[in-house]
């Protein structure tokens, strides 16, 4: 009897080792693919980064996307076909996997593994914008910016008193950046009171230091003189002119 309960023993100690070796082998294989999944990530960051500066051309930005978005599937196909015995490891549908370590039925460990794919992991980017006509008060929130959390931004006054404005709007948005996630940038559009009447502007016609000179414009600016001189040295004023269906100059 004893050597029989010996034997018992020892082919549930067998068994045991083997199940626990069919654990590490599904975290093995688990992480192998992630190693994968985390080099086709560096990839992507790399690419974005690249698509990021201003010396790429509408095309180059277009053919780095194609590669990021052959990149995408190829994270979510190494997500949706890794599996060990048939049963699928980074889909999200691995949780809480028991397996019997020991000898007792108490010595067990369990283990889950989250989703990898592309729409589970990191974070969403998008842009959106909005025009402010208007001085107030602006304060906003951004629900589950973490994925759990909501995040306040400090109340700010927009006006024209120094200290406030879209400027200091960005900046209170900024500092956090590091935190959130999210950056903003702003633009101030003044419109003219009237319609551009024909005229000539003085020698000393200039913006923000920037001297642009003698410029003849017709009603409207119809020819576009007006609008092409100021928009010539855009790149250094940091202004830039249209004129809108009324005729009038926006700046």
């Amino acid at each position: 009897a004893i050597a029989d309960s010996l034997r018992s023993q020892a082919n549930t100690l067998g068994q045991a080792i083997s199940n626990g070796n069919d654990a590490l082998g599904i975290l093995q294989t688990a992480d192998k693919a992630m190693d994968e999944q985390l080099k086709i990530l560096d990839t992507i960051k790399t690419k974005a980064t690249q698509a990021a500066q201003d010396g790429q051309s509408l095309k180059t930005r277009t053919m780095l996307q194609a590669d990021i978005n052959r990149l995408m599937e190829e994270l979510d196909n190494i997500a949706n076909t890794t599996s060990f015995n048939g049963k699928q490891l980074l889909s999200g549908n691995f949780i809480n996997q028991e397996f019997q370590i020991g000898a007792s039925s108490n010595q067990t460990v369990k283990a889950t593994i989250g989703a990898t794919q592309s729409s589970k992991i990191g974070l969403t980017r998008f842009e959106t914008g909005g025009r402010i006509s208007s001085s107030g008060e602006v304060q906003f929130t951004l629900k589950n910016y973490n994925g759990i959390d909501d995040f306040k931004f400090q109340k700010v006054v927009i006006s024209t008193s120094v200290g406030t404005g879209l400027g200091a709007l960005a900046d209170e948005i900024n500092k956090n950046a590091d935190k959130t996630g999210v950056r903003a940038t702003f633009t101030v559009e003044t419109r003219g009171m009237a319609a551009v009447r024909a005229g000539t502007t003085s020698d000393t016609f200039a913006i923000n230091g920037v001297t642009i000179g003698k410029v003849a414009y017709e009603d409207g600016d119809a020819n576009g003189a007006l609008v092409s001189a100021i928009n010539s040295v855009k790149d250094t004023t940091g202004v830039e002119a249209s004129i809108d269906a009324n005729g009038q100059l926006l700046l």
